[in-house]
């Protein structure tokens, strides 16, 4: 196998059609171990817009591509105006055409369990959203102006919302804290999880997604807790916002059917990081089990049916579930 250059090999009478350099090196190198002699060759691509090949294109070469169950070599349509599109092949002796195929088939069945990866990941990169200091700076200030009134017309009351049916308390309470120590610890968590949940998905879907799983998280409180007890706090919220980045690993699944493995291994560290961070006597335990679960699930739904392209209906949903419930608060605040 000689080196791709600029310049034309002496034409052979057989040809396999690589998708690029690096792809096509790989092939040369699998048809040497076989005792294949290949030569690389790069020529410039045919055009969609011409209409057939040339006489002279026709009678010095006769090209096959790799086809089968593997897949087929992208089209790659017009060039851009003053862009050269260009293709690589692996030219090979005639009678050695059907024997190269079928090691080159065979090297991609070995090797495509392990290909598929790079591009999942390439693809998305996990990253941070800087909104999410809008969103905590939004909890500091309710925790230290919202009169006490308010206050207590949002927490989570059990007897009120079974006896009265006051079910804006379980979106409310997910902005309440008991003190500053309670305020600290979900605003440091949430630095990352809520950061990198709006890095993913995007900030409105993020955060309608969270919130709706924080608020459903409280709802086996009110089921199961004495009718007296009381609850508040984001960390459900927070936790969900974890449960969001665990779910999209499951996109995985749409580019191989071999991504279980790294799907488990980021459910894993999901959990791991859920009973360091989630699991604490003193705290909600339930509400961050609820949070985190539900975070997940919908994480899941989201990444799946690609949710994120209605960035801005989910921003207006978070708008109103914010708001909303609050003036529901404020009409029943007293009573």
């Amino acid at each position: 196998m000689t080196p791709p250059s600029a310049d034309t090999a002496p034409p052979l009478l057989a040809a396999l059609t690589a998708w690029s350099e690096r792809q096509a090196m790989d092939w040369g190198l699998a048809l040497i171990s076989q005792g294949i002699p290949a030569v690389i060759d790069r020529e410039e691509a045919p055009s969609r817009q011409s209409n057939g090949q040339s006489n002279g294109a026709s009678e010095r070469t006769s090209e096959q591509e790799i086809e089968g169950p593997v897949g087929h070599p992208p089209h790659l349509g017009p060039s851009p105006r003053g862009v050269r599109r260009y293709r690589w092949l692996l030219r090979v002796e005639p009678d050695a055409l059907e024997r190269a195929r079928a090691v080159v088939l065979e090297y991609r069945r070995e090797n495509r369990r392990f290909a598929w990866h790079r591009t999942a990941v390439v693809a998305r990169p996990l990253s941070w959203n800087p909104t999410v200091l809008s969103w905590i700076l939004v909890l500091i200030a309710l925790h230290g102006l919202l009169p006490l009134e308010l206050r207590s017309a949002g927490w989570v009351e059990v007897a009120a919302i079974r006896q009265q049916g006051q079910w804006w308390r379980l979106f409310t309470a997910t902005w309440l804290h008991a003190d500053e120590a309670h305020l600290a610890s979900n605003v440091g968590t949430a630095f990352f999880t809520m950061g990198f949940a709006m890095g993913r998905y995007g900030p409105g879907t993020a955060l309608c997604l969270s919130l709706v799983a924080g608020a459903a998280a409280n709802i086996p409180g009110v089921l199961l807790r004495d009718p007296t007890a009381r609850a508040l706090g984001a960390s459900g919220v927070v936790m969900a916002a974890l449960g969001l980045l665990v779910g999209h690993a499951v996109v995985w699944w749409r580019v191989s059917r071999h991504a279980s493995k790294p799907v488990w291994i980021s459910l894993g560290a999901g959990m791991f990081l859920f009973l360091t961070l989630g699991v604490n006597p003193a705290s909600d335990v339930l509400a961050h089990a609820g949070g985190f679960i539900g975070g997940i699930l919908l994480g899941a739904l989201a990444a799946w049916f690609r949710w994120g392209r209605f960035e801005k209906l989910w921003a207006l949903a978070y708008a109103v579930l914010a708001v909303g419930p609050w003036l529901c608060a404020w009409v029943a605040r007293g009573r």
